[in-house]
């Protein structure tokens, strides 16, 4: 609890029960705006979300791509300059009762095409994929059409790569990144419209702080941006224990544990500020982070066709 009140006091906030770990107040609200780094209501709405104890069935992991790089430091300016680096791309899909969600939707299907894969960024960075996450729903019994809600951490398309074979789903998003994702500068935040042009606008419903997916506490979304303009984090609660996956608030373990941002953010001051509350939630939630980029993290985790309940 002394780590939990520490980080609590560093991200301006203040723990209210000990009994509920979850209680949380706001005393800096100037840091949590989503134009500065969160939004004001987060921490009251999630808290109330978090003590009703829901529980999902299982969270599913799917590998649904990867990435190398020449030079780490790409995302930790000035550390492990020209070291070799390589990540994965992360899917999830939740079952909760009769419900699916998904959670990010990996590398565009067309990757997988490529031999020797796809090099963006000036050949920064290497995407390469053995089977386009539909295709793995759909081996694992899973027709995309079934799921009926959908959540990405951002619109960068190894997030949105294959988001519109979802159309049924209804769709959670930060008014502010779908303002980014559908502006005329989308191209800027490195948004690829392709990847997610073909959802439902219908049945979008945009966000402008935390949301409760199924209404009782068990999935719940929150804004973290920074890395992009609306970027969201999830929190999952399941029978072992809750976990946060991250998005790309981090990458990799060395850049959570040394709060590494990297240069190309769209805000690093906002990205700082939204580390700082995601790790004194799960420090008092007692939720795990997952890095959904981490390599060797992801190793720890099974996979499908099993899942993490």
């Amino acid at each position: 609890m002394k780590r939990a009140r520490k980080l609590l006091k560093a991200a301006g906030f203040s723990m209210l029960s000990a009994v509920s770990a979850a209680a949380l107040a706001v005393e800096n609200t100037e840091l949590l705006t989503v134009d500065a780094a969160v939004n004001s209501k987060v921490l009251d709405g999630v808290a109330s979300g978090l003590g009703k104890g829901a529980k999902v069935d299982s969270l599913t992991v799917f590998e649904c791509g990867r990435v190398e790089a020449p030079d780490r430091s790409h995302w930790s300016p000035g550390v492990d300059v020209g070291v070799a680096h390589k990540m994965v791309a992360s899917c999830y899909l939740i079952r909760h009762g009769d419900k699916l969600m998904v959670w990010d939707t990996g590398i565009p299907a067309p990757v997988a095409k490529l031999e020797n894969g796809l090099s963006i960024a000036g050949g920064k960075i290497n995407l390469f994929l053995d089977k386009p996450f539909p295709a793995l729903l759909k081996e694992n019994g899973i027709s995309p059409a079934s799921v009926e809600y959908l959540a990405m951490s951002h619109m960068h398309a190894d997030h949105t790569g294959n988001a519109n074979a979802f159309t049924n789903a209804n769709w959670f998003i930060q008014e502010a990144e779908y303002n980014a994702a559908f502006g005329e500068d989308a191209p800027k935040f490195n948004f690829r419209k392709a990847t997610y042009a073909k959802l439902d606008q219908s049945k979008v419903v945009k966000l402008n702080g935390h949301h409760d997916v199924f209404g009782d506490g068990s999935v719940v979304i929150i804004p973290a941006p920074g890395h992009t303009p609306g970027h969201q984090v999830l929190y999952v609660n399941l029978e072992s224990g809750p976990v946060i996956l991250s998005g790309d608030l981090w990458h990799f373990a060395s850049n959570y544990h040394f709060s590494r941002v990297p240069g190309f953010n769209y805000d690093v001051k906002q990205t700082r500020a939204s580390m700082k509350m995601i790790d004194a939630l799960a420090a008092v939630s007692g939720a795990k982070i997952i890095l959904q980029h981490d390599h060797d993290g992801n190793q720890k985790i099974p996979h499908a066709p099993k899942s993490v309940r």
